[in-house]
């Protein structure tokens, strides 16, 4: 319901001038706001709280970077309103040291001794971690570059990699797995390091172009675990001479790479007809990270709404709150949610109220009544304002996704503009004068 409340323009002056304002006109039989009597009509304010419909989109989150993250996924989860998504990463490992002799400690003749370990580290979970899953270890035979850009859709042929060894999923109270690597790959490393007086990690690497790291699922509905392979605990370890060892590190300067893959043809069928339908507007939201789903928002009445082309706008909430009976406790909602502009040309930019107030913008996860709140004033009055400057809509919508969705499987599904009795709307308290 609308609410208004009239106020004057001068309502900033000083306590001493609004009693003079009142015993002026205090013998007056005036039923008028108190002053307001003696103010021209042009100059008084409306206070309207009022709500604005909206609208939802179900989108597709593609074209994603996903080189070089601090954070590597792997793993597959059976979700019953998402469906099945899959990660793997590939990733180079580089010398720990430069000048590297392998033969000058090592018999090269005799490797019986000698083995390789690769260790992996995981940061966090997401999903049942007690279902039995196969972690494969694939040697790449294609290069990849630090310098170059790939996105969640990158695939790799089967003539561009070859497995090397697989091992069931479990990672110690350490939080590290250690996978050891097959005689033969010791081998044709140390083999191929005699005879070079130096040996650097450019060179290493056109020889080791790195590994691909992919899973299959044997029984429950899965897991991602998110690796840190930046971490000092994650890397390849030769082992010589009972006691010697040589680090092969994955660092900061080592390419990595996510892939991620979603099949929904096991999810909600109000998903599955969202995204067959992406013109539609949803009854849901739905938002869900490693280039999963994101949800998009528009404000189709907000150019219609006002009365008056004189509008500030001093507060807009959003508030979107989660379908009921849609929460997982192994599959839990995002801790926080953002949004970002949609400009021209597929970009994107954060919203004034963002860069203005990032504390004030909102978007953290309210546990009390599982919603997610965002202040949005500043960008709803930018529309407004170039519809009146302009004379045309200029609104290509919002995105709203998880926080981190480019590294955490997080997933929700929320009510969305179209629902018949929970539609998401936004509060808005706007001025007229």
């Amino acid at each position: 319901m609308m609410k208004k409340i009239f106020v004057s323009k001068f309502f900033i002056l000083s306590a001493f001038a609004i009693v003079m304002t009142v015993l002026a006109v205090s013998c007056k039989d005036d039923d008028s706001a108190i002053g307001t009597g003696i103010m021209p009509s042009s100059d008084m304010m409306e206070f309207v709280c009022d709500t604005m419909e909206i609208q939802t989109y179900a989108v597709r989150d593609t074209h994603v970077e996903t080189h070089n993250r601090t954070i590597n996924p792997i793993g597959i989860i059976n979700d019953p309103i998402f469906g099945q998504t899959t990660a793997s990463c590939a990733f180079q490992t580089l010398l720990s040291t430069t000048n590297v002799q392998f033969s000058r400690e090592i018999d090269t003749a005799d490797l019986s001794g000698v083995k390789l370990t690769l260790h992996l580290k995981y940061a966090n979970k997401y999903g049942d971690a007690n279902s039995a899953m196969t972690i494969n270890v694939n040697r790449l035979l294609t290069d990849i570059s630090y310098d170059s850009t790939y996105y969640e859709d990158k695939e790799f042929a089967a003539t561009e990699f070859e497995l090397l060894t697989s091992a069931d999923i479990n990672f110690g109270t350490d939080s590290v797995m250690k996978i050891e690597m097959p005689a033969e790959l010791v081998e044709d490393i140390v083999k191929e390091n005699v005879g070079q007086e130096t040996w650097s990690n450019a060179d290493f690497v056109k020889f080791f172009k790195g590994l691909y790291i992919t899973t299959e699922l044997t029984s429950g509905d899965g897991c991602i675990y998110s690796l840190d392979l930046i971490s000092s605990k994650s890397k390849m370890v030769l082992t010589y001479n009972g006691s010697s060892s040589f680090d092969f590190d994955i660092s900061e300067y080592s390419t990595r790479i996510n892939m991620y893959s979603h099949d929904y043809t096991n999810a909600d069928s109000e998903l599955k007809s969202a995204i067959e339908n992406p013109d539609q507007p949803t009854k849901y939201c739905y938002i869900q990270g490693l280039a999963g789903m994101k949800t998009k928002i528009m404000f189709p009445e907000l150019y219609t709404m006002f009365d008056s082309t004189n509008i500030i706008i001093n507060r807009a909430q959003l508030c979107v709150t989660i379908k009921e009976g849609s929460e997982s406790s192994i599959l839990p909602t995002p801790t926080a949610m953002s949004m970002t502009k949609i400009l021209e040309d597929n970009k994107f930019d954060f919203l004034e109220d963002y860069k203005s107030n990032s504390k004030n913008f909102g978007g953290s996860f309210n546990e009390t009544d599982k919603s997610y709140t965002f202040n949005i004033p500043l960008h709803l009055q930018e529309l407004f304002k170039d519809y009146k400057d302009l004379g045309e809509k200029t609104d290509n919508g919002i995105y709203m996704v998880a926080n981190d969705n480019r590294i955490v499987p997080y997933r929700a599904m929320l009510y969305g503009g179209a629902h018949e009795n929970l539609s998401v709307k936004i509060i808005v308290y706007y001025s007229k004068y």
